[in-house]
């Protein structure tokens, strides 16, 4: 089986950890040849593996018609764009992959009118065009069928994994970020709407009441006068900092010695970085909005989002009380365990074959 996978967003957060995970599992199965297209410059997933460079953004009409080109040249089997931009023309079969509705869904995350044109063209070509959607989460599944019905009994869901992450060697931590050694409160410095950073600062200062020496670090680049906006000027607001870009190897150690992971999200398509963090061995406390609870399990202190109260407490939980930081623990890396990219790779390898012998897929066209 020949199977042109559409790697041109490789390089980027997110589409990028699954763009890699998901083609390096698929060439380690021996089961199918696969054809690389890449960004021009990039580095393809698999180096040693076929691949074509593309040099028009994916997100262009322009970038559609040059994939339409590469596939009519390839000639694959099976054509899986890992993110929303389909070949134009299409040719099939076609399995693409939505990994979130999160700028339909959230006000306010994709400013410009331009790209968010560009979005809902992708996503609507996306669900009339492809033989298999896969979603990476029930919540993922039910968001689109909320937003294009038509798309029917051809979703699959196929989780993500972390396994990829736990190879990566410890790097030390700047002295920058590692500040006095105090314990810190680990998190994600995304600032926008429904990453919900007030949510989580407002508990940091609940519990920095009780634990002044604790500190809040979050990972990405600073954002000036963002905490302060949010906490004023407090003692809390002095013991949180943003930790700029660090590489894979600072962050395991992040997570590593971190005395509780903390992920306030209101929306996720999945939300690996509970995973990544239960994979290293910290307790992890997150909201309950849409995806989380299907990701983390038992193996989680879960709070309703946007409840900074609520969130305050079950981080007070984790500091405060060892027997439940040793079972979320155990509980979190177990729970890590049933995620992994080969069996990610596994289920995605049947809707290729289910879509070649005809079963339960759109007539192939």
């Amino acid at each position: 089986m020949r199977v042109l996978l559409d790697c041109r967003m490789a390089s980027w957060s997110g589409i990028g950890r699954y763009t890699n995970g998901l083609v390096r599992a698929l060439a380690r199965s021996g089961d199918i040849e696969i054809v690389q297209v890449v960004e021009a410059g990039d580095t393809p997933p698999v180096p040693d593996a076929d691949s074509v460079e593309s040099r028009v953004h994916a997100f262009y009409p322009t970038g559609g018609m040059e994939l339409g080109r590469i596939v009519r040249r390839v000639a694959p089997d099976v054509t899986h764009c890992l993110h929303v931009p389909t070949p134009l023309p299409a040719r099939h079969p076609l399995v693409v992959s939505i990994h979130d509705l999160i700028p339909l869904r959230v006000p306010g995350v994709m400013p410009s009118a331009l790209r968010r044109a560009a979005y809902r063209f992708w996503n609507f070509r996306a669900s009339g065009e492809a033989d298999r959607l896969i979603a990476n989460s029930n919540a993922t599944k039910s968001d689109i069928l909320r937003y294009y019905p038509h798309s029917g009994g051809y979703i699959s869901v196929v989780p993500l994994a972390a396994d990829d992450f736990a190879s990566v060697d410890p790097l030390p931590v700047p002295a920058a970020i590692a500040g006095d050694g105090a314990p810190y409160v680990l998190s994600m410095g995304n600032t926008k709407p429904h990453k919900d950073l007030p949510t989580l600062l407002r508990a940091f200062a609940l519990v920095h009441e009780t634990q002044p020496a604790l500190r809040l670090l979050l990972v990405g680049a600073d954002a000036p006068g963002y905490v302060r906006e949010v906490l004023g000027d407090t003692p809390a607001t002095q013991r949180v900092a943003f930790t700029g870009f660090v590489a894979d190897g600072v962050l395991r150690s992040l997570y590593t010695d971190a005395a509780a992971f903390v992920f306030p999200s209101r929306y996720e398509g999945f939300g690996l970085p509970p995973l990544e963090a239960m994979m290293s061995g910290t307790p992890v406390v997150c909201s309950d909005a849409t995806s989380l609870p299907e990701v983390v399990g038992d193996a989680a202190l879960l709070f309703p989002a946007g409840d900074h109260v609520e969130a305050a407490e079950r981080i007070r939980r984790v500091l405060e009380d060892d027997a439940v930081r040793a079972g979320l623990v155990a509980a979190g890396r177990s729970r890590a365990s049933t995620f992994s990219w080969d069996r990610t790779a596994a289920a995605t390898l049947a809707i290729y074959r289910e879509l070649l012998e005809g079963h339960r897929g759109r007539a192939l066209r």
